[in-house]
């Protein structure tokens, strides 16, 4: 890994890399750097073993746990320098996968729902959906799934690409489903009877690290669906699991990341067992 020509250990590398202040939010900033040590950790430890994309989706969902779980104090007793009361960052994920043909066709899904409720943010829950694909040099693009996220909404989701290639190892790169080329090369498979079209690393460098999305384009633009409530979020995510006769419609097939930036996640086992997660 490499950071401005020199060569960096992952440890240095995220100690340069997090100690300049990005966002203008004080506790923003620390979500934004927990995903940022993350990100590193992953591409440096789990990457390069090149396993399938449900379980480097898995490396690193766990990742983003355990980065989100070092700031917790730290957040904490910012919150009170900053509204004089004391807020929580919180993260946990559903394992919604299915496994068998779904995973295969499709790779690994990955959704993620964030919720800010901070005194100074108007209070947020929204959700995208992101389809994982690992990439050495190009990966294939099935036209028709890439038809399928389209019918969801072109604000709500897009693809997560893993870097394979070890003299790149980039972040995850999010690509959203109307970015260029995407759009444009599945119109030229369709003209060209090709049921899939290929994207090389140049491709997807013209997307964004998960974790500059994250804080961006999901966070303060228009990009994600808004729900009302958690409860809205995962009623989402538990419609796109149903089994759908309809080829058109997306089926979910993943992990549900939740990040709460300001409340604590709790969660319980009810008397029908049924799993209940609420903030």
């Amino acid at each position: 890994m490499k950071c401005g020509g020199d060569e960096l250990a992952p440890r240095d590398l995220i100690k340069a890399l997090t100690s300049e202040t990005v966002c203008r939010n004080g506790l923003i900033d620390l979500f934004f750097k927990a995903v940022m040590r993350a990100e590193i950790r992953f591409i440096s430890r789990y990457a390069p073993q090149r396993s399938h994309e449900e379980r480097l989706t898995g490396n690193l969902v766990s990742e983003i746990d355990n980065s989100i779980y070092l700031i917790k104090d730290e957040f904490k007793d910012l919150s009170v320098k900053y509204y004089s009361e004391m807020k929580e960052i919180d993260f946990f994920y559903f394992d919604l996968s299915k496994g068998g043909k779904i995973e295969k066709d499709t790779g690994a899904d990955l959704g993620f729902v964030l919720i800010v409720d901070l005194p100074d943010y108007p209070f947020t829950v929204k959700s995208f959906v992101l389809q994982a694909k690992k990439i050495n040099n190009k990966v294939q693009i099935d036209s028709n799934q890439y038809k399928t996220l389209s019918n969801l909404n072109e604000e709500n989701c897009g693809y997560l690409f893993y870097d394979m290639n070890f003299t790149t190892l980039s972040s995850p790169m999010v690509l959203r489903i109307k970015d260029y080329p995407l759009e444009d090369k599945c119109e030229e498979s369709k003209k060209n009877k090709t049921k899939s079209f290929y994207l090389d690393l140049n491709d997807i460098y013209r997307g964004e690290p998960l974790s500059f999305f994250l804080i961006s384009d999901f966070l303060n633009k228009k990009y994600g669906k808004q729900h009302n409530s958690l409860e809205g979020a995962l009623d989402y995510f538990n419609k796109l699991c149903g089994d759908n006769p309809n080829e058109d419609s997306l089926q979910f097939n993943g992990r549900v990341g939740i990040v709460c930036l300001g409340k604590k996640i709790n969660y319980n086992i009810s008397h029908n067992e049924s799993f209940r997660i609420s903030i």
